[in-house]
């Protein structure tokens, strides 16, 4: 008995550009647009153009840090709790139950800035 296998060529994975991403992300949010079809069009595969889309839905809400101006440092006034008040940072965040308050040493600001970004990032 003949048998002859034939076996196909090993087809490397495409690569998109992030430009041409966009582009079909783009056609895809229009209004009354079909993924299926827009996918079917470009000969591409359905599941992973809606991954191309939450991934852009993903990278327009990733927050970014916002730097926070401090005042330069003056001399310490007479009033001792006054002096307490301005070397102090205080965050209070609202919540349903009361709120979160965090004071941190203004002289720490640094150390305070990169507890909010682990926070918030």
């Amino acid at each position: 008995m003949n048998e002859v296998s034939v076996t196909k060529p090993y087809q490397r994975r495409r690569r998109f550009s992030g430009e041409f991403k966009a582009q079909i992300v783009a056609q895809c949010l229009a209004p009354g647009a079909s993924v299926s079809r827009i996918s079917l069009d470009n000969v591409l595969n359905a599941n992973m153009v809606r991954r191309w889309m939450s991934e852009a839905q993903r990278a327009d809400k990733t927050p970014e840090f916002v730097p926070v101006k401090l005042p330069a440092a003056t001399s310490a006034p007479s009033n001792p709790s006054v002096s307490d008040k301005r070397s102090t940072i205080r965050i209070e965040i609202p919540r349903a139950g009361g709120a979160v308050v965090v004071e941190w040493p203004a002289e720490q600001a640094h150390q305070c800035a990169a507890l909010l970004r682990d926070l918030l990032g």
